[in-house]
């Protein structure tokens, strides 16, 4: 079965919408495991939902969160999506969740992904909810087309939620090359999952990556994966 594309009005209605079905999918978890895990993207799509979250009525102490990736940075650095996390999400009721950095002491991030993944692991079994972008490039996660690292990524063992990328030479990354993601089994195994996409720039990277070679363009990998489990919610 298909993926749900759900448009919506404006933005705002967007992420109503998707902190609604956020609030939904966590809360049924709860009522069922006792437990909710939520895996959640950086960048500036995903904020104004994260606000409406954060002062939400939810018994976050019951709830995880984590990312799905990380740059190797500082979190107090401003390309850290630990820092945009803590200070659009994890604040007001939503303070009370656990969180899973991804960002160690560790001197890269292919020297920190067994002990990250030993970490992440437990709660990936499956993700409740994940939280997903996608980039002009057709990436999600740190799935970057090309990247060093991308297809033992996608194809990890079943056992392996968090992996090492170099995005060297992938223009969308910049400078922040060296990333943990999450993985393909990580991800496409998740039992609830949002696309929160803007603007009709990446309503057109959608489209064609819904025809596009996944090597080429990794979010298809997520979309075919995680089929009618995917939700897409676009505005203008």
């Amino acid at each position: 079965m298909k993926h749900e594309f759900l448009p919506q009005a404006t933005r705002d209605d967007a992420a109503d919408f998707a902190a609604r079905m956020a609030l939904g999918v966590l809360e049924s978890a709860i009522e069922e495991s006792g437990h909710a895990s939520f895996m959640v993207s950086g960048g500036t799509t995903p904020a104004p939902m994260f606000r409406r979250l954060s002062n939400a009525r939810l018994a976050w102490e019951r709830v995880t969160v984590g990312l799905v990736d990380e740059r190797w940075v500082s979190p107090e650095d401003e390309g850290s999506n630990e820092a945009l996390v803590r200070k659009r999400l994890l604040t007001g009721k939503a303070g009370a969740a656990g969180f899973l950095p991804m960002k160690t002491w560790h001197a890269n991030a292919e020297s920190a992904a067994p002990d990250r993944n030993q970490a992440y692991r437990p709660h990936c079994d499956p993700i409740d909810l994940i939280l997903l972008g996608m980039g002009n490039d057709g990436h999600t996660a740190s799935w970057f087309p090309n990247a060093a690292g991308l297809d033992g990524a996608l194809h990890a063992d079943a056992s392996t939620a968090v992996a090492a990328i170099d995005a060297t030479g992938c223009p969308v990354a910049g400078a922040h090359t060296d990333r943990l993601t999450l993985t393909g089994p990580a991800i496409i195994d998740s039992d609830a999952a949002i696309l929160l996409i803007f603007g009709a720039e990446k309503r057109a990277v959608f489209e064609n990556a819904l025809l596009a070679d996944p090597v080429l363009m990794p979010v298809r990998y997520a979309i075919d994966g995680l089929g009618p489990r995917l939700t897409v919610i676009w505005a203008p």
